[in-house]
């Protein structure tokens, strides 16, 4: 029994209660935000004829493949062929030209040497045949017989190699290709990559006509050599000179297709897949279609997320994406804004509150699509949406909290009913409008009628930036499509959730005071003088109940000027005292002409019954079961402060040897931990020393009033007290004022003469005279005095 009341309390606890708030508005949020399609059962083939229209039930991303393919072809398009050139093939021929015939001289030259040694006139033809094969293996060339033969004869004479060395030099630095088929449509550059000495570099060519095929060249050759060098070598040796240019040219012009070809494949991978934004409530397939590949493209598009992460997933990314929003919020407004509530029971009512206000927003979506098409008559899918009441949470916030709190919960609320609504920033937009516009169109209410006015405000609001919505739609090209009678919906539904908000406020207000919240409405009704405990304290202690009266006027004032719940603290203070109906007679302000009983009774007993008014107060309160903040006012309005008179007649009467407990004279109340509460704690003790004043000068009542606070302050019974040194300054002033309305000086109006025997002259103005006598003037003086003397603490 007792491991299962621990764990009962432990569920009970603060802390237990915020977690449990926290994993039931997670996962309630991530419910209402998961789009659980209601796609077909079937899997549709091409070819198909569809049973049943097919809509999307939310705006899905759907990437078209044929279009992405196309844009991927013409991106390749666009990238230029890459071509090589070698710019150093002209300078390695050369050189190998001229070491070639270089060589073969020098051979020449060695062999006739060594013919005329051994007495020969020339060298054998064997000899110069290898020579000639020499000669041609050095310059990787195939050459005709004859023209071997006139080179061999010719003595490969340098006039032959300067003759070919001029001829292939220039023609060599061109772009020679093999075959001009390979080079693309004339109307794009080429990308040409120059092979140079040790580097590369890459140029664009554009101009076709400067490449050549190899026999281009070559007859580009022997034209040359007829215009440029017939003259200055004789035929025979230009003939071979040129035969052997012509031998000499190659390409240096190829198509690279590896560069090319991962050109084009980086340019296709750059291409961005064209993605379609499928709007919600589009006919993906409608009743009596023939399923098309596109259409079948689309309906596995819209699986695809459920396949893949499955529901599970889902919910648990949503999960975590509402639990982020909320601490992080939550982090920020219970650290930085003084206001904002941290209570278990305030959380549990806007966890409450937001969850039903996204429950209807996901209703609203749910049958949206199948009310538009019903109604017809120009009506869009979304107009449905601007109905939700989340204004109506917005103003219970302000109510049963407060409006830092409300302004909390309405940006949480607009944003996770944004993501249910399609993840719209525009209804983002406003339902913050709407919530922001409600909660400050109920601030200060205190009639019920103002949460209708406050609906009706909030509904116009919601009909202009339904309307304003519209036209940045229509601004942004995202209701071509809509009809024009769509924004006269939209206003519409706008206009009627505004004032559906004030409906569900008036609904569920009695329902959150039954729980134990404390509304401006449930104030007021205690402020009935026909309550049964304010009639009993009328009625058996009507001291204290005017005195209650007095104090609930000036705490209210006191309230005010620090901007607290005056309200609030008027009614607390009307049953902060109602413990003293139980013994009205040992209060000194219900004894008039009684003696007074406290006479008869040690110290401790006269402030035990002292004490036990509040103890009173308590158990009356629960039993009639008022409000907490009423209660608390009853248990604060002294803390814990000490009884000085009977503990002062204590001291007296104690002996030398006998010790007298302070404990025994404090009340047993709790310190003043709220600003209303310290307030009522101050007001209780003003009013009652200010009555001991003989003259209420702003100067005594200011400096009774300090007096006092002081003394709250040096006792610590202000210690949890939330009110600041300024505030407390402005109660002082609040007091001072509103004492010196109640305690004005009067003017002393003079006695009333004797009227004349009857029978005697009549006066000239006829006089109303009641047969009353004068009150005693030195009767009133007692009076006043044993006021004064009364003990501290002891109404």
């Amino acid at each position: 029994m007792n491991l299962l009341g621990g764990l009962w309390a432990r569920i009970r606890g603060a802390g237990a209660r915020r977690l449990l708030v926290l994993l039931t508005v997670t996962l309630g949020s991530a419910l209402m935000m998961g789009q659980w399609s209601r796609l077909p059962s079937e899997s549709l083939q091409v070819g198909d004829v569809a049973q049943r229209t097919v809509r999307a039930p939310a705006s899905f991303p759907f990437v078209d493949w044929d279009a992405t393919l196309e844009r991927q072809r013409e991106a390749e398009a666009q990238v230029q062929p890459v071509f090589d050139f070698d710019a150093t093939l002209s300078a390695r021929v050369q050189s190998r030209m001229g070491g070639a015939f270089e060589t073969a001289r020098h051979r020449l030259v060695e062999a006739r040497a060594s013919a005329h040694a051994d007495g020969l006139p020339d060298i054998s033809d064997d000899e110069r045949t290898a020579i000639s094969a020499d000669f041609l293996k050095l310059l990787d060339l195939s050459l005709g017989r004859e023209d071997v033969v006139h080179l061999a004869t010719f003595g490969w004479g340098e006039d032959i190699e300067q003759a070919t060395m001029a001829l292939v030099g220039p023609k060599l630095r061109g772009f020679i290709v093999a075959d001009r088929a390979r080079l693309p449509n004339p109307a794009r550059s080429l990308s040409v990559v120059r092979m140079l000495a040790g580097a590369r570099d890459r140029i664009d060519l554009q101009d076709y006509d400067r490449i050549r095929t190899p026999e281009d060249v070559r007859m580009e050759l022997k034209i040359a050599a007829l215009d440029s060098l017939a003259p200055q070598i004789e035929p025979a040796r230009l003939g071979v000179a040129v035969r052997l240019a012509q031998a000499a040219i190659r390409t240096n012009f190829s198509y690279n297709q590896l560069i090319t070809e991962e050109a084009r494949q980086a340019a296709r991978e750059a291409v961005a897949d064209v993605v379609i934004q499928v709007k919600r409530g589009t006919a993906l397939v409608r009743q009596g279609d023939v399923v098309t590949q596109s259409q079948v493209e689309v309906l596995a598009a819209l699986r695809k997320p459920q396949e893949k992460h499955g529901m599970a997933g889902a919910l648990l990314a949503l999960a975590v994406f509402s639990a982020l929003v909320f601490l992080s919020v939550y982090s920020f407004a219970s650290g930085f804004i003084k206001k904002f509530s941290t209570l278990p029971r305030d959380l549990e009512a806007g966890a409450f509150l937001m969850l039903l206000v996204l429950g209807v927003g996901r209703l609203c979506v749910e049958v949206s699509d199948p009310l538009a098409e019903a109604a017809g008559l120009g009506m869009n899918d979304t107009s449905l949406w601007f109905v939700v009441p989340l204004a109506g949470g917005a103003m219970l916030m302000r109510i049963l909290v407060n409006s830092e709190t409300a302004l909390i919960w309405t940006l949480v609320s607009t944003v996770l009913l944004g993501l249910v609504m399609d993840h719209e920033l525009l209804y983002m937009v406003f339902f913050l409008i709407s919530g922001v516009t409600a909660a400050g169109g109920i601030t200060h209410t205190k009639e019920r009628v103002n949460v209708l006015r406050a609906g009706l405000l909030t509904g116009l609001v919601n009909g202009a930036a339904a309307l304003l919505i519209s036209l940045v739609q229509l601004h942004l090209g995202e209701a071509a499509d809509v009809a024009h009678a769509s924004p006269i919906w939209d206003m519409l539904f706008a206009f009627i959730g505004g004032n559906l908000s004030a409906v569900l406020v008036l609904g569920l207000v009695p329902m959150f005071e039954v729980l134990g919240f404390v509304t401006d409405y449930k104030l007021l009704e205690l402020t009935n003088l026909n309550h049964p405990l304010l009639r009993q304290l009328m009625l058996r202690a009507p001291g204290s109940y005017h005195h209650s009266v007095i104090v609930g006027s000036l705490a209210e004032a006191a309230a005010e000027s620090i901007g607290c719940n005056a309200l609030q603290t008027r009614v607390s203070c009307y049953f902060h005292d109602i413990g003293k109906a139980v013994k009205p007679n040992y209060f000194i302000e219900n004894l008039r002409d009684a003696p007074n009983p406290h006479d008869r009774l040690a110290p401790h007993q006269s402030a035990r019954i002292i004490i036990n008014h509040v103890l009173d107060g308590v158990a009356l309160a629960k039993q009639y079961k008022l409000p907490k903040p009423i209660l608390d006012g009853i248990q604060m309005h002294h803390g814990t402060g000490i009884i000085q008179y009977f503990y002062a007649r204590a001291l007296e009467q104690a002996g030398p040897d006998m010790t007298v407990d302070p404990a025994d004279f404090r009340y047993p109340g709790e310190l003043p931990s709220t600003r209303e509460a310290g307030i009522i704690f101050l007001a209780d003790r003003v009013e009652a020393a200010c009555r001991t004043l003989h003259d209420p000068t702003r100067e005594s009542i200011r400096g009774m009033i300090q007096k006092l606070v002081n003394s709250a302050v040096m006792d610590d019974q202000l210690e949890m007290c939330p009110l600041t040194i300024r505030e407390l300054y402005q109660v002082v002033d609040t007091f001072t004022n509103t004492l010196l309305g109640i305690y004005h000086h009067r003017i002393e109006y003079p006695g009333i003469p004797a009227p004349p025997p009857k029978g005697d002259v009549v006066p000239e103005q006829g006089i109303i005279t009641l047969d009353v006598a004068r009150p005693d003037t030195t009767e009133h003086v007692e009076a006043v005095d044993q006021a004064a003397e009364r003990p501290p603490g002891s109404r």
